[in-house]
């Protein structure tokens, strides 16, 4: 579900430059108190690198100092490119992040309100009661899937956020729910954002991120992808997955011509260059920033993600988000307190799980906490569970009660604590996640006892349904 600008032609050069050997500087690494983070993380990497599970780069920097920057196997096997801390991958949802910020900042400045009609800003935007606000807090109720769009445009044509609300509109597509009661992941309400940011500016998206974001705080290998993947000028990193003894093809979808809610390709350092920027208060000005760290409010009740785009605990001081899309993968998290940041990209479909482990255990690593008590056991695959038969709720100490319903269709909705409730998709075979909260779940045990897995990335429990022991974890 984690879909996911520069001019393509104006960072040609840099992009070949930076596949093949890039030599952009960063802030030189910190040598004195590395070694023991530098093992820590070789060593957690080395048996997902084995098992042809992780090909991509992990970056790590404490203040402006790089701690550890290093990249593993190939950005392109065809023509034998290996990944570096600077290689741009297909960064998937991570672009909602920019577009979050874009809109806020607009907002503060008076160029956008936020409770006004979407159609304000974006005349064939096709539900007139529908709010910018809810365009970022994924209550809009707009059409799920891009997918939903393959009868209406030819095969070789090129799709745009404005094609697809027209369909919409033309259509007579109504919001699945009344727009601002219901939360329900929407990449096609973010890419609307950007339209928004578009349409105030008279920039076009990609020369807006760069002007604002890109181009000042030093993020000097992102850019919007091409439409089309012909248009590519220079080696492209392509996604992957190991299968039967090879790296086969797993890669980016020809004639996405949307931006807003993915579609571009950031490098682990430039991702660390944005998170150290959120984590020292210099991405945005600081009544744009405070105001976008409060969460977001839908159907009365506070989201889990904020007003920018961002999972957070509780504090808002440790944030983090993901994104997601074919073979690739990237994570970004920054610690404002400790102003610590971690990124890492990925071309390589690693498992659903095996992400979440190694995203709490990259963070474990910085912040030089212990690594998380293994508690490894085999997972029921999906396919075999019945919604119906799980549906109940799980408890484990010190923390909310988790409450899974079964959704229309057969798929699993899940309620954490007394909040909203959220759709639960298949991440692989065995692992749903939960947008919206950034749960990984899984189930063991047998029928009529299933214990449920718990990870994110404040949260790693083992949760038993009403009236079996009480979950372990932290």
């Amino acid at each position: 579900m984690h879909r996911g600008s520069v001019s393509h032609r104006a960072w040609a050069s840099v992009l070949a430059g930076c596949l093949a050997a890039c030599t952009v500087p960063i802030a030189p690494t910190s040598t004195a108190s590395t070694g023991d983070l530098t093992d820590r993380v070789d060593a957690l990497v080395a048996p997902f690198v084995a098992e042809h599970e992780f090909s991509g780069a992990i970056v790590m920097a404490r203040g402006d100092q790089i701690v550890y920057a290093r990249g593993f196997g190939m950005a392109n096997h065809a023509v034998g490119v290996a990944f570096t801390p600077h290689t741009p991958v297909d960064g998937g949802s991570l672009a909602k992040t920019f577009t979050a910020a874009g809109i806020l900042w607009l907002a503060h400045d008076g160029n956008i309100e936020l409770g006004a009609a979407v159609q304000e800003y974006v005349p064939e935007y096709p539900h007139p009661q529908t709010t910018v606000r809810q365009l970022l807090s994924h209550s809009n109720g707009l059409p799920l899937d891009y997918e939903l769009f393959d009868d209406y445009f030819k095969p070789d044509e090129v799709r745009t956020t404005s094609g697809m609300l027209r369909i919409v509109t033309r259509q007579a597509v109504q919001p699945s729910f009344a727009p601002g009661t219901q939360y329900e992941y929407s990449n096609l309400g973010f890419d609307t954002a950007a339209l928004v940011i578009e349409r105030v500016t008279g920039q076009s998206y990609e020369d807006f991120v760069k002007e604002r974001f890109f181009s000042r705080l030093g993020l000097q290998s992102s850019f919007a992808r091409p439409a089309r993947l012909a248009d590519w000028e220079g080696v492209r990193t392509v996604g992957y997955r190991w299968r039967e003894g090879t790296w086969q093809p797993h890669d980016a979808l020809d004639g996405e011509g949307f931006l807003g809610g993915s579609n571009f390709y950031f490098s682990a350092a430039d991702l660390v260059r944005w998170g150290s920027a959120n984590a020292s208060g210099s991405a945005l000005p600081e009544p744009v920033f405070e105001a976008g760290q409060q969460q977001l409010i839908v159907g009365g009740l506070p989201l889990q993600v904020t007003g920018l785009s961002w999972y957070c605990d509780d504090r808002k001081i440790r944030c983090n988000y993901s994104g997601h899309h074919v073979g690739f993968h990237s994570f970004l998290f920054w610690d404002r307190e400790r102003n610590e940041t971690l990124a890492f990209v990925s071309n390589s479909t690693l498992p659903a799980w095996k992400i979440a482990i190694l995203q709490r255990e990259l963070v474990n690593a910085l912040a030089s906490h212990p690594p998380d008590v293994d508690t490894s056991v085999a997972f029921v695959d999906i396919p075999k569970i019945d919604p119906a038969e799980v549906a109940g709720t799980y408890l484990a100490p010190a923390i909310p009660a988790v409450t899974i319903t079964a959704g229309e269709g057969g798929g699993f909705k899940i309620r954490w604590g007394e909040g909203l409730e959220y759709d639960a998709y298949p991440a692989d075979f065995q692992v749903l996640y939960v947008p919206g909260l950034d749960f990984y779940l899984a189930f063991s045990g047998d029928k009529g006892a299933r214990a449920l897995h718990v990870k994110a990335q404040e949260l790693n429990t083992i949760m038993r349904p009403v009236g079996l022991a009480s979950g372990d974890g932290e």
